[in-house]
């Protein structure tokens, strides 16, 4: 399952049992029932910033809904149909987009930065993109690089003043040493995939991942796509209109749909795109979130607790609000094959994530292509 929700300033990617009045494409028990219980508990009020949500089995939509509002001024209410910025969940396809071409032996993941920079500092020559797409660069988020610039979340800038501050930098650690979230990682791996193919990063992904899966999806930073939902920021219960006119990429920015997600995300059972290479690289590789580095087994309980948002998505990482990092400090947010979390829609479009009470935890059942694809139980 997938759902998409917007309040707080991000959209955030939880694991529901179901939405409230839900699209249905399979009936016989009562999981229409209880996904609308559990949608209503998750947005108690419709006419309030809500979620979309959706349900896969491999490959095809059999359950989609959603409720709250798209637009509060304008009284548009979520659908179906919602188009979401994905946020930090784009990362997935920047890491396919680089595993694509490595295994095409356009580039590899012990390449180092350097490589694909017109004046790289010296630092560069020691960061590979492995250490890039499991966030073990230690280089530092470009947010708050260009925040110490004076460049404010509502002042304009892009990819190049985020590269460019990225350069100026020095990393907080040397690479491999630990792991240390940061959207600069993806951002520069999306700089990469240019540099190699010679195309905007936009067009790569709509001409090797968008097309050829009929997805109707698109990687569009600070636009606003015809029915896409806004997002908003919550205090002492009134909502207050979100957003930026950052038009960075790589890290985030793709807008869909869930019942799109859940038709992208089959191609991690299938490998139509990629073929065996690109679903071994989503894996392989994995490691901890602690400070020390180690494997990873790929079907080990998913646990989650945190007593400010509970949440875990399906990017590895948080994404950013005005009130933070989602997560209690100090939180390790869980991540999974390289930087991210892949492995959890692999065969079965879902998201292992949890969205309760603090210490609830949730229980992934095992993958593999007999998996009964969607079911996330508390233990």
């Amino acid at each position: 399952m997938v759902a998409w929700c917007t309040t707080g300033g991000a959209l955030v990617a939880v694991v529901l049992a179901g939405v409230a009045h839900p699209q249905a494409h399979a009936t016989g028990d009562d999981r229409e029932k209880r996904s609308a219980d559990v949608l209503q508990e998750l947005v108690p009020s419709p006419d309030g910033p809500g979620c979309a949500a959706a349900v896969g089995k491999r490959g095809s939509v059999v359950w989609e809904a959603g409720r709250g509002k798209a637009d509060l001024a304008a009284g548009r209410a979520i659908t179906s149909k919602t188009v979401f910025d994905m946020a930090s969940n784009s990362k997935q396809f920047t890491a396919d987009a680089v595993l694509l071409l490595a295994g095409r032996h356009q580039l590899a993941l012990d390449d180092p930065l350097s490589d694909f920079l017109e004046q790289p500092p010296a630092w560069t020559r020691d960061v590979t993109l492995g250490d890039l797409m499991r966030h073990t660069s230690g280089i530092a988020d470009y947010q708050d690089l260009l925040e110490a610039k004076g460049i404010e979340l509502t002042d304009p800038a892009g990819q190049k003043e985020a590269i460019a501050a990225i350069l100026a930098s020095q990393p907080e650690d040397p690479p491999g040493r630990r792991f240390s979230y940061s959207n600069s990682n993806y951002l520069l791996l999306a700089h990469v995939v240019e540099r190699v193919t010679g195309k905007p990063f936009p067009a790569f992904l709509q001409q090797e991942f968008f097309t050829p899966l009929h997805l109707r999806m698109t990687l569009s930073p600070a636009v606003d796509v015809p029915g896409k939902a806004k997002s908003y920021d919550e205090k002492d219960g009134s909502f207050t209109p979100n957003s930026s006119p950052w038009k960075q990429y790589g890290d985030g920015s793709v807008q869909a749909t869930p019942g799109e997600f859940v038709r992208w995300a089959d191609n991690y059972r299938t490998g139509r795109i990629g073929g065996t290479e690109l679903l071994t690289g989503v894996t392989e590789g994995a490691v901890s979130v602690g400070d020390v580095l180690r494997p990873r087994e790929t079907n080990r309980e998913l646990i989650h607790a945190s007593d400010h948002v509970q949440v875990r998505h399906l990017a590895s990482g948080c994404f950013r609000t005005s009130q933070g990092c989602c997560g209690s400090p100090g939180q390790q947010t869980l991540s999974m094959g390289p930087g991210r979390v892949p492995q959890v829609l692999t065969w079965g479009a879902i998201a292992a994530a949890g969205f309760g009470s603090p210490g609830l935890r949730w229980q992934r059942e095992p993958i593999g292509p007999t998996a009964h694809p969607g079911y996330v139980r508390d233990r």
